[in-house]
């Protein structure tokens, strides 16, 4: 394809750099997707064809509001460019879309879609010919492998707090609160690192989110391996993540990873982009989701401080236990003790000598509240009510540090039987609680 006059044709990619300071028509593949900037109303995405095999070509879109940027549904579809100029930023050839001089079209990169815009600038124009253009580059699609234009990808394994990192992963949910923050769920398969308890808080939070999901969301989600939380404030994020949807496997470029009260999460930065993910790598998360609770073994990890009354019973994972399929039933699980309520052990013990202390239980996959009752926290514990001292040093070592208010923790992996049950007849799902039974703490 050569520059012409002839508005129905294209230049290739590859020639752009032959045309600086012209203006040319584009056709191109969606394979990376920044967020608007709101200051100068503009945003870049960066775009593939049959004749480009580098990493993409960057072009930067301006326009007199927000809402005339493009609105991207998926990374993968296609975009047509009429009268961009070419132009150096950087020292990078781009392709820059003034609104009052160029025109844009997008279009679905689904080989089976009609040929029409989704979106449009109000001055483009849709040509016959186009159509053939587009039909030839989905089918391109179909079967070419696109170059990675980035160095590498970090598992959620190891990741580490206060640094950015590149992440492939799937989309497993999209949430809002009643702030009007928006919450990106994502998996990759892999367990993030535990993190210490760095922080004193009267009460630890069960998940990122102000509230833990319903029990019909979270049987969406995998039971093994961790799911991040990706926080997005801004207006800007939140209009580019509009094209984000559950299932999709998407590469975050430049994210951010924190830690809140133990809980890893994830936020975007000025530089964070989205791109394409080949399908290849999105057959081969399938298999992985697939043989992950068959893999997973954790029984070996635990630190031995506890035993237990059922050592034939598999391990389970706490995401396992909390979109089981019964309100009761009994499990076991390998977890770690993050805190203990009340913390004074001289309360552990109610006006009739009952034992109660509820405790927050995380393992890689999500945290619970569960109880110990009764005679049950008499025999975690194993020693005589009025034995503070004992008591202490016990709840101690569950808990990570030499006293219970201490930080940082690091509390370790110990194994546990569960079991669940409800408060409420007419609401089991609703009032279904956990606790803990036929678990003890071995002396040392």
């Amino acid at each position: 394809m050569e520059i012409t006059r002839d508005d129905y044709k294209f230049l290739r990619i590859e020639d752009t750099f032959k045309a600086l300071h012209l203006h040319v028509n584009l056709i191109g593949i969606i394979v990376e997707l920044g967020f608007p900037n709101s200051s100068d109303c503009s945003c870049t995405m960066k775009i593939v064809d049959p004749w480009h095999l580098g990493s993409g070509l960057p072009v930067k879109f301006f326009a007199r509001t927000i809402q005339a940027l493009p609105r991207v549904d998926s990374i993968g579809d296609i975009v047509l460019l009429s009268r961009v100029k070419i132009v150096l930023v950087n020292r990078k050839i781009t392709a820059l879309c003034n609104e009052t001089s160029s025109s844009f079209g997008l279009f679905s990169g689904n080989y089976e879609d009609d040929c029409i815009a989704y979106q449009s600038s109000h001055k483009f124009q849709m040509r016959e010919q186009d159509k053939n253009f587009l039909s030839f580059l989905r089918e391109w699609m179909i079967t070419h492998c696109f170059e990675d234009g980035s160095c590498c990808f970090t598992s959620l394994k190891d990741i580490k707090e206060g640094e950015c990192s590149n992440l492939s992963s799937q989309i497993v949910h999209i949430s809002k609160d009643d702030k009007d923050r928006m919450y990106i769920f994502v998996w990759d398969g892999t367990e993030m690192p535990p993190c210490n308890i760095v922080v004193k808080s009267e009460r630890f939070r069960l998940c990122v989110e102000p509230e833990m999901l319903p029990i019909y969301v979270l049987r969406n989600f995998p039971t093994c391996g961790s799911v991040l939380r990706i926080i997005v404030e801004k207006v800007s994020e939140k209009q580019a993540i509009h094209c984000l949807q559950p299932g999709q496997h998407v590469k975050f470029l430049n994210l951010f990873f924190q830690v809140n009260m133990g809980l890893w999460n994830a936020i975007f930065t000025p530089s964070t982009k989205m791109q394409y993910t080949m399908s290849t790598e999105i057959e081969a998360f399938r298999p992985q989701r697939e043989n992950l609770s068959s893999r997973w073994n954790p029984g070996p990890l635990h630190s031995g401080i506890t035993g237990v009354a059922h050592e034939d019973a598999p391990f389970v994972t706490l995401m396992d236990i909390l979109t089981y399929h019964n309100v009761t039933a009994k499990f076991k699980c390998v977890v770690r003790f993050i805190q203990g309520y009340p913390q004074d052990v001289r309360k552990f013990h109610d006006s009739n000598g009952n034992f109660r202390l509820l405790a927050i239980l995380e393992d890689p996959t999500a945290r619970i509240c569960a109880s110990l009752y009764a005679d049950e926290g008499d025999k975690f514990f194993g020693c005589d009510q009025s034995d503070e001292e004992a008591l202490v040093k016990k709840l101690n070592r569950l808990l990570g540090g030499e006293e219970m208010k201490e930080v940082p923790r690091n509390p370790p992996w110990v194994q546990c039987c569960l079991f669940s049950f409800y408060t409420n007849k007419m609401d089991p799902w609703g009032s279904r609680r956990f606790r803990i039974f036929d678990t003890w703490i071995i002396d040392p």
